[in-house]
């Protein structure tokens, strides 16, 4: 069986305060878009993991083999006896989720097959990862917290969306220590189920872009290229970094804008997608 792994992108992402436990206390609103890893997943005697595609030898930890043993160790499940391969579309360390995506497709899977519940799927995506319980189900949704799902929704938006990623993977760890920034918490109607792109995207933020810059100049040059462009209607980092995007009226501009900066820039990864 074939299945769609699909990226994200934060639309914005403040961080609000930290816990007792250090752990940052944020607000954000995520979408997944049109960019997604493949992974073929099958019953098998043994516990089999690969990577192909143009991502799998960025891949250090393999969370795929721990979510398993995690499940074992934890009697959700007696028999870890499946072959998975992932074909790696999506840049690692990028911000856009590829990681937690991989396991909420495997749980979702496990949970068709009757191995695990509902409720047991959800409790498992709280415990391994935070982006993890979004990417169990299809629509944007409003996160809160250290990333739990607040609400979910529909994003009105017909725009494209210029990814740029500069091959260089950043600790989220790293990225969220470094973070001095504590915003105010933007407030939307959600009870209307319903939110523009524009008015996501007016008067928020990325409360991380600092910090991530201090660590990766790229992220700093990136930002520039995007601000400098006056087609590029909003310009933000995704998550903890390395991706930055753009936001463009047609697809003509974001590939016209694409073009340019391999131009200048070909040792960088790019994608033109959509929110889905």
């Amino acid at each position: 069986m074939k299945l769609k792994s699909f990226a994200k992108i934060n639309l914005f992402l403040e961080v609000i305060g930290k816990y007792e436990n250090n752990f940052h206390i944020i607000n954000s609103i995520v979408s997944r878009i049109d960019l997604f890893d493949e992974i073929v997943i099958k019953e098998s005697e043994d516990l089999v993991v690969s990577f192909k595609g143009p991502f799998a030898s960025f891949i250090e930890n393999n969370n795929i083999n721990y979510l398993f043993q995690f499940l074992k160790e934890e009697n959700y499940i007696s028999n870890t006896g499946f072959a998975v391969t992932v074909d790696k579309n999506i840049p690692v360390g990028s911000g856009l989720g590829g990681g937690s995506s991989n396991i909420a497709v495997i749980l979702n899977y496990l949970e068709n097959k009757n191995y695990i519940n509902k409720e047991k799927k959800l409790l498992i995506s709280r415990r391994l990862g935070s982006d993890i319980e979004f990417f169990l189900e299809n629509h944007p949704a409003l996160l809160s917290g250290t990333g739990e799902v607040c609400s979910r929704f529909n994003i009105l938006s017909d725009k494209f969306i210029f990814l740029v990623h500069p091959q260089i993977s950043l600790s989220t760890k790293d990225v969220y220590s470094k973070c001095q920034i504590i915003d105010k918490k933007s407030i939307f109607n959600l009870e209307k189920k319903q939110l523009s792109l524009n008015e996501i995207m007016e008067n928020t933020a990325n409360s991380l872009e600092e910090s991530a810059i201090n660590i990766c100049e790229e992220v700093n040059q990136i930002k520039n290229i995007f601000l400098s462009d006056k087609l590029s209607q909003y310009a933000r980092m995704s998550g903890s970094g390395s991706s930055y995007y753009g936001i463009y009226e047609s697809e003509k501009d974001a590939k016209n804008a694409e073009k340019d900066l391999l131009n200048q820039h070909p040792e960088w990864w790019t994608c033109v997608t959509k929110l889905i």
